[in-house]
C-alpha cells in the first residue's frame, strides 16, 4: 500500500526533473532520433507520422495526449469518438497483418501480453515498433510522456499528466478520511471465481485507497500472481464487508455471469451468510475500469469505488 502511494509520489516529482527516466527523445550525430520507454528504446529516422496503436488503452492514451492512430483493433471498449472511423486491423489478439502493412505505419506501439507473437512478423516486415509492458495504474504516467514525445505534444501530454495526478491524490485524501472497508476482489469467469491480488487493476486500487483487502491477510499467497485460487469456506471465513466482482468474459456473455454468480449468492447458504451478501453489498464492476487499464480515467475508477465503498 505504502508502495504504491510512494511509487505514485515519485512519478509527480519525476516529470518536474529533467534526469528522468522512465521516457525521453534523443537525438544522435546522424539526426535519428532514439524514443525511450522504460527500459526499452526506439530509433527512428524522423519523428513518426503514421502511428499505429494495436490495444484499446493505447489507442485512448495516444488520443489522451494529442495524438492520433492510423488504425485501430476491433474493440467493444470505448474509445474516442474520432476513432471510431478508423480502419479496423482485427482483433486485439489476432491482428490482420497484411491490413497492417498495408496502412504502411512508420512506427507501431502494442503491448507484450497482447501482441507478442507479432513480433517475428514486424521484425521480418522490418517494421518500426515498440511492445511494451502496459499493466498497472503505475504505468500510466510513463506511458503517457513517452506518447508525448512521440507525437511532439510533450506540453499537452505535461497538462493530462498534471490532471491525472491530481486527480489521484484527491483520491487518495478522500478515502482517508473513511475508517477502511474490509473488502475482497473477486473474478469471475463463465467457469470458476478467483480472488485478485494487488497486482490486478482492481484490487491494486483497493489498496491504493486504504481499504483492508482480505486477501492480504493470507500469508501462504503467491502475491506474484494477478488472481488465486479462493474458496467459498475461505470467503465465508474472512466475511468481508464488501464483494466487489470483476467479470472476465465476452461483454455478450457478461451479464449472464453476472447473472449466474447472483443466483448462486442467493441460494446458497453459504453465501448468504456473509456480511457483505447479507446486507446487499456486493458490486458489480465495469470491465473497462476495472479489468483492463482505466488509463486516464483511473481517478473516476478509484472515485467510483469509494462511492461504493463508503455511500451512506
Amino acid at each position: 500500500m505504502k508502495k504504491i502511494g510512494l511509487a505514485l509520489i515519485g512519478l509527480a516529482l519525476c516529470f518536474s526533473l529533467a534526469s528522468c527516466s522512465y521516457g525521453g527523445k534523443q537525438t544522435d550525430e546522424k539526426n535519428n532520433l532514439t524514443y525511450t520507454y522504460e527500459d526499452q528504446s526506439i530509433t527512428l529516422k524522423a519523428p513518426p507520422k503514421k502511428v499505429l496503436t494495436l490495444s484499446a488503452p493505447l489507442l485512448n492514451m495516444a488520443y489522451a495526449v494529442g495524438g492520433t492512430s492510423i488504425g485501430r483493433p476491433a474493440t467493444s471498449s470505448d474509445i474516442p469518438e474520432e476513432a471510431k472511423s478508423l480502419p479496423i486491423i482485427g482483433q486485439v489478439a489476432h491482428i490482420n497483418v497484411e491490413t497492417l502493412i498495408g496502412l504502411q505505419p512508420d512506427f507501431i506501439l502494442g503491448e507484450k501480453k497482447q501482441n507478442g507473437k507479432l513480433e517475428s512478423l514486424l521484425q521480418s516486415n522490418k517494421l518500426s515498433y515498440l511492445l511494451i509492458n502496459y499493466d498497472g495504474i503505475n504505468d500510466n504516467v510513463p506511458l503517457m510522456e513517452f506518447l508525448g514525445k512521440i507525437y511532439g505534444t510533450e506540453d499537452q501530454a505535461s497538462k493530462v499528466i498534471k490532471i491525472y495526478q491530481d486527480g489521484i491524490d484527491a483520491a487518495i485524501k478522500r478515502g482517508e478520511q473513511y475508517k477502511p472497508a474490509k473488502v475482497i476482489v473477486l473474478r469471475a469467469t463463465g467457469k470458476s471465481v478467483t480472488a485478485e491480488t494487488p497486482r490486478s487493476i482492481c484490487a491494486s486500487m483497493t489498496e491504493l485507497l486504504k481499504m483492508h483487502n482480505v486477501i492480504s491477510d493470507h500469508k501462504d499467497i503467491d502475491f506474484s500472481l494477478k488472481t488465486v485460487p479462493y474458496s467459498l469456506e475461505q470467503l465465508s471465513a474472512d466475511d468481508p464487508e464488501i464483494i466487489f466482482v470483476v467479470t472476465m468474459s465476452k461483454p455478450e456473455n457478461m451479464d449472464e455471469v453476472n447473472k449466474k454468480m447472483d443466483e448462486q449468492m442467493r441460494n446458497n447458504p453459504a453465501w448468504k451468510n456473509i456480511n457483505a451478501v447479507k446486507n446487499g453489498r456486493v458490486y458489480y464492476l465495469p470491465m473497462n475500469l476495472f479489468l483492463m487499464n482505466p488509463g486516464v480515467h483511473t481517478p473516476d475508477a478509484l472515485n467510483k469505488l469509494l462511492d461504493l465503498a463508503y455511500k451512506k
